[in-house]
């Protein structure tokens, strides 16, 4: 339970991190936009056009993908209680947060390593969950069907 623990609470941290940062850019992209025009001589190139392009997308976006964070912290939560229905969750965000960018920039947003990380992180949770048991019945024990052999 520890490692399940120790995995968790990086993922609350960066999900977290991730949501707050999200919902900032989602609620303040017009200010930011103004912000960054008016200092622009105070960026390397580089810097202004990264900042730049990534503004440009739309407010959605960044609204989106704060979501999906915030419901990764939440599939933490469920995970850190022993909820199947968290890793379920946790798939279920991993794999909008791959399929988003797609949607809002094209191909060029995903990388191999994002799909991989995913999957490690799927399989790790899976398998430490298993081992603790939070996919067994959990309790609830189904009627056995009748002996055909016996006679009454």
């Amino acid at each position: 339970k520890t490692l399940l623990n120790i995995l968790l609470v990086l993922t609350f941290i960066f999900a977290g991190i991730s949501c707050l940062s999200y919902l900032f850019v989602a609620f303040s992209q017009p200010w930011l936009v103004e912000f960054y025009a008016a200092n622009r001589s105070m960026l390397p190139d580089e810097v202004y056009t990264a900042i730049q392009m990534m503004l440009e997308r739309p407010r959605g976006f960044f609204a989106a993908l704060a979501a999906l964070y915030a419901l990764e912290v939440v599939a933490g939560v469920l995970m850190w209680n022993l909820r199947p229905s968290g890793w379920h969750c946790y798939i279920l965000s991993r794999l909008m947060l791959i399929l988003v960018p797609l949607l809002f920039i094209g191909k060029g947003a995903m990388g191999i390593g994002d799909i991989m990380m995913a999957a490690l992180f799927i399989f790790i949770y899976w398998h430490l969950l298993r081992q603790l048991g939070a996919f067994s019945d959990r309790g609830i024990s189904l009627p056995t069907p009748p002996d055909s052999t016996s006679q009454d």
